[in-house]
């Protein structure tokens, strides 16, 4: 396994669902009050909230996500999930697969 390209809090959990070269999919479990680092790398990314809600910042822009939504995050978007009053549960897919997981 390569190096993480972001090292995770330990607030932070994470369920390889699938993991393969042209796709990966995990489950994440991130507790309230994370504040992960700022982050980019070369994948398209959807996440799906399934429970929780958190403002996602990509390229500066902040979208609301809520509980039974999605959001698309273009590979070399700057991005992160900003701290949250609430857990999340949500899943990511990635396309080409994840190399660090």
């Amino acid at each position: 396994m390569k190096e993480p390209f972001i090292k995770l809090p330990p607030t932070v959990k994470r369920e390889v669902l699938v993991a393969e070269k042209a796709c990966t999919l995990v489950k994440m479990f991130v507790k309230a009050g994370t504040n992960p680092p700022l982050h980019t790398h070369p994948h398209e990314q959807i996440d799906y909230m399934i429970s929780g809600a958190a403002d996602v910042s990509i390229e500066g822009v902040v979208t609301h996500v809520k509980q039974g939504e999605a959001i698309h995050i273009p590979g070399g978007a700057e991005h992160v999930f900003l701290p949250s009053e609430e857990d999340q549960e949500f899943l990511e897919f990635f396309t080409p697969g994840r190399e660090d997981i």
